[in-house]
């Protein structure tokens, strides 16, 4: 992306709509309890609580420059808040008062149900519809990335930061084994068990159990939500295929490396399952030592990950707009291609995944990524998912890490009791 075609576009577009607060002569439409500011006409600063890290965080203070600069009434003051659990307890601890809200952050869906239930996150459905502000082609953003940001048909946030799972393979074993790329679970099985045999190493593991489990299911065309029975035969199936590999040695698990990046890199096991956005992990774990292939997901479905940006009720009109306009900025074709590239999370738009700048940009993610993202899903936006969905991760990990003596019978009779709590 050039970046004087990038100031161009956006000088255009701030043409269209300036975005300036204060009390003068304004346009404005009822919504949302209250009104939206169309023109504004005095200077106005947001606030935005993030957890973005090195290069993320070089990558986003640019675009923020670049916004500001082509918006110069406009201030974004980026505040960081170190780790997402951090930044979850901060919302959590903030939403009881919230003139300390920001006006903006970034957020996973489920930390924000009880905020949008509570009327305390911002409608965007208005602003994206109203014709003087209008959101440019948001039918471009994956149809996948749309839905977990909607609850009862409004559209609480922005896709943003987001990613989904992909195979990473050593391809220097599988083309020294004649392999091919598995994209199934019957073909990674078989797969993994001849490298076992062969190398002497593990074939297969998967970054986050808990993905793996409601993927798995997801796969089965089970849902796993309050409804969800964990003691079934779809769940039994899931923690089993898993379980068997871990006791014959084809398939391992984080454990206490917590990322299977550097146990790949160290050449301990030969593929896995993580997020596309740790290519850069990857690529310096490995270094020289052997080739790396990107592959999608072994399996006919995807979960989308990654956060998404929501603006407080508590922001004043003239806030809202602004945060609107850059959330607007944020997520431009252009800019998403940027971010992509700079950061390697996956372009919210569409046309910037198939756009031939992102696919040859150099990145192992960009040529597959199309493919990738065929088939995402989201996780249901419940009262307690987050919890749930993160228990399900340590049953998962209780069975797998001691597989001689593990009753999965019992354990999942456990967690369907512990479930109850949580759903409840």
């Amino acid at each position: 992306m050039k970046h004087k075609k990038l100031l161009a576009l956006v000088l255009a577009a701030a043409t269209t709509v300036t975005v300036l607060a204060g009390c003068g002569s304004k346009n404005k439409t009822e919504a949302n309890n209250g009104e939206i500011v169309t023109e504004i006409t005095k200077p106005v600063e947001i606030t935005f609580w993030h957890a973005m890290q090195g290069a993320q965080e070089k990558s986003l203070q640019n675009l923020t420059d670049e916004f500001m600069k082509a918006n110069p009434n406009i201030t974004v003051t980026l505040q960081n808040q170190s780790t997402y659990p951090d930044l979850q307890q901060k919302i959590t601890a903030t939403v009881v008062s919230p003139d300390n809200l920001p006006t903006l952050t970034q957020a996973y869906p489920d930390w924000m149900f009880n905020p949008i239930k509570e009327n305390m996150v911002t409608d965007l459905t208005p602003y994206i519809e109203n014709e003087k502000i209008k959101f440019d082609n948001y039918e471009d953003i994956l149809p996948s990335l749309r839905e977990t940001v909607k609850i009862d048909g409004k559209i609480y946030g922005m896709p943003f930061n987001k990613s989904t799972e992909v195979l990473w393979y050593n391809k220097t074993i599988l083309d020294e084994l004649n392999l091919k790329v598995p994209t199934n679970y019957e073909e990674l099985k078989a797969v993994s068990k001849e490298i076992k045999a062969k190398k002497g190493i593990a074939g297969f593991g998967v970054d986050a159990l808990h993905t793996y489990y409601t993927t798995f299911l997801k796969a089965e065309g089970k849902t796993y939500d309050s409804n969800f029975d964990v003691t079934s035969d779809e769940s039994k199936a899931a923690v089993n295929y898993y379980l068997d590999g871990i006791k014959e040695g084809y398939f391992r698990i984080a454990g206490t490396d917590k990322y299977l990046s550097g146990p790949f890199g160290n050449e301990k096991v030969a593929m896995y399952v993580g997020s596309n956005a740790g290519e850069d992990f990857v690529k310096k774990g490995v270094g020289d030592k052997f080739e790396v292939g990107a592959a999608p997901s072994p399996t006919t479905v995807s979960l989308q990950q990654g956060t998404d940006l929501y603006v407080f009720s508590s922001a004043t009109a003239e806030q809202k707009t602004a945060a609107y306009e850059f959330l607007k900025f944020l997520t431009t074709k252009d800019n998403q291609v940027k971010w992509a590239i700079e950061t390697g999370y996956m372009p919210v738009r569409k046309s910037a995944v198939d756009s031939d700048q992102y696919k040859n940009s150099g990145s192992l993610i960009a040529p597959i990524l199309s493919n990738a993202t065929k088939n995402l899903y989201t996780n249901p936006v419940l009262q307690g998912a987050d919890a749930a969905y993160r228990e399900a991760g340590t049953v998962m990990e209780t069975i797998l890490a001691a597989p001689n003596t593990a009753d999965v019978n019992k354990t999942l009779e456990g967690f369907k009791t512990t479930l109850k709590s949580i759903w409840e």
